[in-house]
């Protein structure tokens, strides 16, 4: 599974609504649909879809648009078909509504305008963990005078690495103390 479908398919509980209501959505609804939820993302929101007869229909594409949007601009990729294609597939709709909706959701023009609060910070690609004891063994020289024992000299100098790789390509690295490092591992 790629990283950009797991972006997509992290939540699977907040489809169940839209699950009752795709396999009904037609084709020739989807680019109006579309065009409306974009609208209504981008802060414009126009006056027809409160007279919209298939408001069920719509909210179904609107979550999916608003969810796409969100994680794309979480990855600054774009997207790839097949992604989008197994993720709307997911989400039972019609092989015609598919093919129609794919393409819109790829397209990187869509995603310009889109206001701040809807872009989602980067998430967690990957962490990397090492021990430092490199400073603690010269504090440890340095120390042999010093009537601490040599276990508390570790404890308090010994620090922990990590280096954190976000989904939008950043690395970024924290030194921890051992107290704080596994405050932060019992936290997760």
């Amino acid at each position: 599974m790629s990283q950009q479908l797991e972006l997509l398919t992290e939540n699977p509980g907040q489809w169940t609504a839209v699950l009752y209501v795709t396999p009904e959505i037609q084709k020739k609804e989807i680019k109006p649909f579309v065009a409306l939820s974009i609208k209504e993302l981008e802060g414009t929101p126009d006056s027809r879809t409160s007279s919209l007869v298939n408001v069920d229909k719509f909210a179904a594409v609107r979550a999916v648009v608003r969810h796409v949007a969100r994680s794309r601009t979480a990855t600054k990729e774009p997207w790839q078909l097949d992604d989008v294609q197994t993720f709307l597939e997911g989400l039972r709709f019609t092989p015609e509504c598919i093919a129609e909706l794919t393409p819109l959701l790829c397209a990187d023009q869509i995603y310009s305008a889109l206001p701040r609060h809807l872009r989602v910070r980067p998430g967690l690609a990957g962490l990397q963990w090492k021990i430092d004891v490199s400073l603690s063994q010269s504090n440890l020289a340095t120390a042999t005078d010093s009537p601490t024992p040599a276990n508390q000299i570790y404890a308090r100098s010994t620090h922990v690495i990590l280096t954190l790789q976000l989904t939008d390509g950043q690395t970024t690295t924290y030194r921890l103390s051992i107290a704080k490092f596994h405050e932060l591992s019992n936290g997760l």
